[in-house]
């Protein structure tokens, strides 16, 4: 099957006519024509069709392409999921025949092959039947003939200039005129019509056309001729004949690099990048911009989008490398001169004058589809000039710098490659085998080279020259702390000097602030931290430097953090640049002042926010705070939680940075005003991550103030987390070096620790002992929550031991003695534990009303451990009024909380109240495994009086074997120095 566009639209079939339709049939059939093998939405066609769709249009278009498809063959028109497609794989189409036969025209005409190269324009001319898409009514098709037309005109120029090149002047004066009449603002005609005169020897006549074409442009459109047509009058006046004997040919040059065939992911990127160059609705030339720091892909980006759309821009490529990244950049005017040349300028036309040669660029280009890549553009003064003015030519530019004020420019950021695109790339390189037989060293070595294309080609260069090499060893050599840029280096190809071209362009002061950037350890971090690393007190400088490093992707910008802080992050292989700039350039004193004073401002800001949150730990009272930066204590001020959420990574490295560094009174503090925040979260890794980096700093630089302090909360993560064996020897070292110290407040802390130990497993008596001792050690300026929580542990013990109605008047105390200024969360305690007690003595209604108001203060805290116990604790009070449903809903609600936080007692707590709930119901066989399971807890973390309070309840699941276990409770509370009344059994057994 045979279709013709370029005249009526018609469908041949073994050379025989097929008839197509009506006008709706023959405008449906040339739009699927037009738009071969790619997709026509319906839509499209439905609009067109009708100015005002009814309700049956996709119908009816339905039904209309049934007929066209009964016409031209089923396996032409597809349908697709939204539209229709006409493939070509069976089919011709006189377009596609024009268009092929004009670009090798072309193609022949830049390798001055002009013989053929005219034959081949003629060839494709003669396939024209009269007027594009000549029975399709205007309103449909009109765009589209226009379009056609143009590319008719190109290729009869084309033709003109071969002509002309073979000295047919003859020819190409009887073949232009009639061109002329009809494009008479046409100045590549008057061009064309002039050399054939002059070449002729009437140089009269020549400028006789000139004039009479000054004088229509002047009268008919207000303009003077461009350029090129005045240079050429210039040229005949002067009598150079001799130049124009033959006439410049036609040009295609072909300056785009060879694509690169490793290239992997970018493919949505692509295709939007190449759809703008293909189409743009403005006045000029379609402007594409791809911003990005080095390594990053543009070039090959480029490379690989321009080869994409050569189809659109017939009339050629040009490329350049305006080595923006360099000091000794490109200059456009030279460059400018290159490009005219190119295009089939002679060297004696090309003006001196910049202006003169910027407008011959522009003339020269004015009818040509042409696609210009500029590679490494430095500063928007270095691209104006080589920007052509006419639509028809679009402009692919690659920068480490935004070039912001190239207004009508559409901009890509080109991000590193995705995880699976880099091994992707890897494995191109070194072989599929390869990777797929390390995946795990593979994507280690992708990451350490910053899912960087640049980066990854250059490790997977190297690996490729030694296959002996493992990618396990290779990731080794690149994860070492020093000399990961050392292997990022294969000819040509090096990752550092990449970066150095940007860094040599700074400014002396950015390029500082680069280098002490290196410095840190955070993985990003907020503006404040520039202007501590210089010293900047108002911000100003820092913040100027802050955005051009940001313009030259040497840093990258996050946007604004949860707490309205500007945030940045320095890639990984940039940072490792910037570290080993800082110890080429830098004084010792002078980075150890720049990071001192970073780590200095996160421990003041976390001091402004611990002091917020109403933790009610006592780790970091009576600290020295630090000086707090400038500007920068809002957020830690005034949304104190949400401020550590959001800095808790770059909180953690500090710590350990400043551990690693000696600091011990940076890395103490700030882990201290830390604790209280991860234990509301409960974020016990990372506690613990904090308290042992500090932990071991005290105790290498002989920091005991510190270390007495870091112990006691180091105590109390190992309680929370059940591990019970640590507690006894932390308590014992803290207390005797706060003895030693004589830090009463230690001694106070560590005897409250030591009652907790004991209390942990059992040893109720010797814990009350440890607690009177803690209070007896109490003076007046013990902070009243840590006297409190020791008069709580009192009451704890007693109930602990059954004996709640001893501990309801001091619990009553204590709650009456409430008083506004108390810390929140230590008033929720109270509440909580108060509320138990009250539950032992029967005073249900006012352990709820004690709950509710603990859950109120634990919501405002967003303290989710906390909200766990009051929602365990209320399930109690169901249980005790045989509320099974309400019980069983709370339970459900708590369990996955404590399974998530990993918090083992609580856990096994809740499961032994399940059980006590599946006991009171009867079920005891569900309660047998949910008791199972909470004594499986108990007995792994050494915790025996709760050991054997679930081994009481399961006496009740067994008849059987009830004796034996009721036995092995009273031998423990016997050991224990405890009765029956600890077990603490609900009423209903």
């Amino acid at each position: 099957m045979r279709f013709g566009l370029l005249g009526p639209v018609v469908a041949w079939s073994g050379g025989r006519a097929v008839p197509v339709g009506g006008a709706r049939e023959r405008y449906v059939l040339a739009t699927l024509l037009l738009n071969a093998d790619r997709l026509t939405p319906a839509d499209r066609l439905v609009n067109a069709l009708w100015p005002q769709p009814p309700s049956s249009a996709r119908a009816q278009l339905h039904n209309l392409v049934s007929r066209l498809r009964g016409r031209v063959g089923g396996g032409v028109i597809l349908t697709r999921p939204t539209g229709y497609e006409l493939s070509t794989a069976g089919a011709e189409v006189d377009l596609l025949d024009f268009r092929e036969l004009v670009e090798r025209g072309r193609r022949a005409a830049a390798t001055a092959a002009f013989a053929p190269a005219e034959a081949l324009f003629s060839e494709a001319l003669a396939l024209w039947r009269g007027s594009a898409l000549a029975d399709v009514a205007d309103e449909l098709a009109g765009p589209a003939r226009v379009a056609l037309h143009e590319e008719r005109l190109a290729a009869q120029e084309a033709r003109l200039g071969s002509r002309l090149a073979l000295g047919r002047h003859d020819e190409v004066l009887a073949d232009v005129t009639p061109l002329i009449a009809e494009h008479p603002y046409r100045e590549r005609l008057y061009e064309t019509q002039m050399l054939a005169l002059a070449a002729v020897g009437r140089r009269a006549d020549a400028l006789q056309l000139y004039r009479e074409a000054y004088r229509r442009f002047d009268e008919e459109l207000g303009v003077t001729p461009g350029t090129a047509l005045r240079a050429l009058e210039r040229r005949i006046l002067a009598g150079e004949v001799s130049t124009l004997g033959h006439a410049a040919p036609v040009v295609v040059p072909r300056e785009l690099p060879p694509e690169i065939s490793v290239l992997t992911g970018r493919s949505k990127l692509r295709a939007e990048i190449a759809g703008a160059l293909r189409h743009h609705g403005g006045g000029g030339p379609s402007v594409a911009v791809l911003v990005g720091p080095g390594g990053v892909g543009k070039t090959a980006l480029a490379v690989v989008t321009g080869g994409a759309v050569l189809d659109a821009f017939p009339d050629g490529q040009l490329f350049a490398n305006l080595r923006g990244s360099h000091r000794d950049r490109a200059d456009p005017h030279s460059l400018l001169g290159r490009f005219l040349r190119r295009l089939g300028v002679g060297d004696s036309a090309v003006p001196d004058d910049p202006d003169e040669r910027i407008g011959l660029y522009r003339s020269t280009l004015a009818e040509r589809r042409l696609l210009l890549v500029l590679d490494d553009a430095g500063a928007e003064a270095q691209v104006r000039p080589l920007l052509p003015g006419s639509p028809s030519c679009a402009i692919l530019i690659t920068s480490r710098y935004q070039l912001g004020a190239l207004l009508d420019a559409r901009r890509w950021t080109v991000p590193a490659l995705d995880p699976e695109d880099s091994v992707e790339l890897l494995a191109r390189i070194v072989g599929a085998d390869r990777v797929a037989a390390e995946p795990v060293a593979a994507s280690a070595v992708v990451t350490l080279c910053g899912n960087l294309p640049l980066a990854t080609c250059v490790a997977a260069g190297r690996l490729a020259g030694r296959p002996r090499w493992s990618l396990e060893k290779f990731r080794d050599r690149l994860a070492r702390e020093r000399g990961r840029l050392d292997e990022l280096a294969l000819g040509d190809l090096d990752v550092r000097a990449s970066i150095a071209t940007s860094y040599q362009l700074l400014e002396p002061t950015a390029r500082l602030l680069l280098r002490r950037l290196g410095l840190l350890a955070t993985p990003d971090w907020p503006a404040w931290v520039a202007a501590a690393l210089l010293g900047d007190d108002e911000d100003a400088l820092s913040g100027r430097l802050l955005e051009t490093l940001a313009d030259v992707h040497l840093i990258e910008p996050l946007g604004a953090d949860p707490v309205g802080q500007d945030r940045f992050r320095l890639h990984d292989l940039i940072a490792d640049f910037a570290a080993e700039r800082a110890t080429a350039e830098e004084n010792p004193a002078d980075r150890d002042a720049a990071l001192t004073r970073v780590l200095s401002g996160w421990s003041g800001l976390a001091a402004i926010a611990d002091e917020r949150i109403g933790h009610s730990l006592q780790g970091a009272i009576g600290l020295p705070v630090p000086p707090v930066p400038y500007g920068a204590e809002g957020p830690a001020r005034d949304a104190p939680q949400q401020w550590f959420e959001t800095e808790l990574t770059a909180l953690t490295a500090t710590v350990e940075q400043a551990g690693e560094s000696g600091d011990a009174e940076i890395t103490s503090g700030l882990a201290l005003r830390m604790v209280g925040f991860l234990a509301l979260r409960t974020y016990d890794v990372e506690r613990e991550r904090v308290l042992r980096a500090a932990v071991a700093c005290a105790r290498a630089h002989g920091a005991d103030r510190y270390l007495v302090r870091l112990l006691l909360s180091l105590f109390g993560l190992a309680a929370q987390r059940s591990r019970f064996t640590e507690l006894p020897e932390l308590a014992a070292e803290g207390l005797a070096l706060a003895r030693k110290l004589g830090d009463r407040l230690g001694e106070v802390g560590a005897l409250g620790n030591a009652g907790w130990a004991a209390q942990s497993v059992g040893r109720l008596t010797e814990a009350a002992e440890w607690f009177r001792a803690g209070l007896t050690a109490c003076g007046e300026d013990t902070p009243p929550d840590l006297v409190r929580w020791l008069s709580l542990s009192v009451v704890r013990t007693r109930h602990e031991a059954g004996q709640s109605a001893q501990a309801v008047p001091l619990v009553e105390r204590l709650l009456a003695d409430r008083r506004p200024a108390d810390s929140p969360r230590a008033t929720a305690q109270l509440l909580t534990l108060g509320a138990d007690v009250l539950l032992g003595v029967g005073r249900t209604d006012d352990a709820e009303r004690a709950l509710i108001e603990a859950a109120q203060i634990l919501d405002g805290l967003n303290d989710e451990l906390g909200l766990s116990h009051v929602d365990h604790a209320m399930a109690g009070v169901h249980l005790s009024r045989g509320e099974w449903v309400a019980a069983e809903e709370r339970l459900a609600r708590v369990l996955p909380v404590q399974e998530r936080l990993g918090v083992r007692v609580e856990l096994a707590g809740t499961l032994r109240t399940y059980g006590d709930l599946e006991l009171g119901r009867g079920r005891k066989a569900a309660a047998a495994e949910l008791l199972r399971r909470s004594l499986e807890i108990w007995q792994e973390i050494g915790a025996e009086l709760e050991a054997i309070r679930t081994l009481a309840r399961l006496a009740h699941c067994d008849p059987a074997s009830a004796a034996a276990t009721r036995g092995e409770c009273r031998r423990v509370l016997h050991d224990l120095g405890l009765t029956d009344d600890a077990l603490r059994l609900p009423g209903y057994l």
